[in-house]
């Protein structure tokens, strides 16, 4: 669809934030700031609709404003919940269904779970055009073609239907562009999100050449890593800071895959003497207490370890590039600092067994201080080595047939019961555990913390209260 640009003045186009889940807080759209702040620098007029923060519905918007483009992101696929599965697609074929009765504007996908089933949604969805990976530069390359009337069928990453309505795909190179764009942050959604208890995101790489059996990560933003500089890390904290942000979330899928990227941050930061105190994913790998006691001065306070198990055996299946030895030398440095941290666990994946899980849950006891995140199975998505062993093409599937009703691997004899079972009966000895989205008197005592301006992400307060409720 080509379509002019029908009134003098500039383009406008609404960007809309379909994501609802709040658990275990709300999350922040940093991936559609980077797209507004693309489009604002290429002179184009944006608003932003955010289901956490709008009280009314983006149709409305639609007829009140009459953007010439409407761009929509969808973040989640479901909740990733073997024990109880929530999709979100929905929420997406729904809304572009709502927009289509109140505008001819073309719709055009992003987000991170439009990377995964590119194909599938664009179709269920029924919208003009989607954009896989990053999307800043891509988005406004769209716009100034579909403006100037130019077919855009090269752009890298670009969906869209070619001749017969068949969806094509444009192959995405290695991307160079990211630390370009300076995300733009509407200071009205920022506060509501803060005030909520969110944690905004702050993005220092993108890219991810290790190699986890289930991560879309690769997919996604592609197995190069590319690095921000420090100074403009500081600098976006800085700008956040101004809007009254206190606590972030570098959401990296991984902070630490080089020292001295993690160095030249945290250097940045200690410069900077900025009053924001951070959260971030590490791999217990490369780990050491000089290394997270500059984390530390840099504002570091909880650490999330995507550690998945305890067992070796397992790590090697799940193509983990760590030991447990190295677990655990991790887990001790982070207490010895007084860091909060946590591992995630996912049980049940390829190649374990009843011993290999009991081995986990033995050695989670033997690290001081922690707190725990328990996953049952793993939910297949393709693209991935998962999906590439179980080769469902071979057995007729297509990729569309994980979409809507999520799927999960489960190493056989395990059931998802047995496992959640299990899990319960360890929660009922160890208070560091959660198991799926918190319990609702947690969910208010959360609520009550952060109306008294307590900051971060807080699981380790639901240790604390359990062990309250229960004495």
């Amino acid at each position: 669809m080509l379509v002019p640009h029908p009134t003098p003045g500039p383009t406008k186009v609404l960007l809309v934030n379909l994501n609802r889940y709040d658990q275990p807080y709300p999350v922040y759209p940093i991936g559609l700031a980077y797209i507004d702040g693309a489009l604002r620098a290429a002179g184009y007029a944006t608003r932003i609709w955010d289901a956490g923060a709008a009280t009314t519905p983006p149709e409305d918007w639609v007829r009140d404003w009459r953007p010439d483009f409407v761009g929509l992101s969808l973040r989640n696929i479901d909740n990733v919940q073997c024990h109880n599965p929530r999709s979100f697609v929905r929420e997406l074929t729904d809304c572009c269904a709502r927009l289509r009765t109140r505008t001819a504007a073309p719709l055009i996908l992003g987000g991170s779970a439009f990377s995964v089933f590119p194909r599938e949604l664009l179709l269920l969805s029924g919208a003009d055009y989607g954009i896989c990976g990053e999307g800043e530069c891509v988005m406004v390359a769209l716009l100034d073609a579909l403006r100037a009337g130019r077919p855009p069928a090269d752009l890298p990453g670009l969906v869209f239907r070619g001749p017969g309505g068949v969806v094509r795909e444009v192959p995405r190179p290695p991307s160079t562009n990211f630390g370009r764009t300076i995300p733009a942050h509407d200071p009205e959604i920022m506060a509501s999100y803060v005030a909520r208890g969110a944690l905004p995101g702050v993005q220092t790489q993108r890219g991810c050449p290790l190699d986890c059996c289930y991560c879309t990560y690769p997919v996604i933003e592609g197995g190069c890593s590319r690095f921000r500089g420090g100074d403009e890390v500081a600098a976006e904290m800085g700008r956040l800071a101004g809007l009254g942000v206190r606590y972030v979330f570098i959401v990296d899928s991984v902070f630490n895959l080089q020292t001295d990227h993690v160095v030249d941050v945290c250097e940045a930061l200690i410069r900077a003497k900025i009053d924001i105190r951070w959260e971030c994913f590490l791999r217990p790998r490369g780990i050491t207490r000089e290394l997270l006691a500059l984390m530390k001065q840099a504002g570091l306070r909880h650490v999330e370890f995507g550690s998945d198990s305890l067992s070796d055996t397992v790590l090697r299946c799940y193509g983990k590039s760590f030991t447990h030895e190295e677990i655990m030398r991790a887990s001790h440095e982070a207490h010895a600092l007084g860091l909060n941290y946590s591992h995630f666990i996912v049980f049940g994946g390829p190649g374990e067994t009843s011993s290999t899980m009991e081995e986990t849950l033995a050695r989670t006891r033997q690290l001081p201080g922690a707190f725990f995140f328990g996953t049952i199975g793993m939910r297949i998505y393709p693209g991935t080595p998962l999906w590439r062993r179980l080769a469902p093409e071979g057995r007729g599937e297509a990729p569309g047939d994980y979409l809507l009703e999520p799927r999960f691997f489960l190493e056989p004899p395990f059931t998802v019961e047995g496992i959640f079972a299990r899990l319960q009966e360890e929660q009922r000895i160890a208070p560091n555990w959660a198991v799926g989205d918190p319990p609702p008197i947690f969910v208010k005592a959360m609520e009550k913390l952060r109306r008294r301006g307590i900051r971060g992400p807080m699981w380790e307060y639901i240790e604390l209260l359990r062990r309250l409720s229960s004495s």
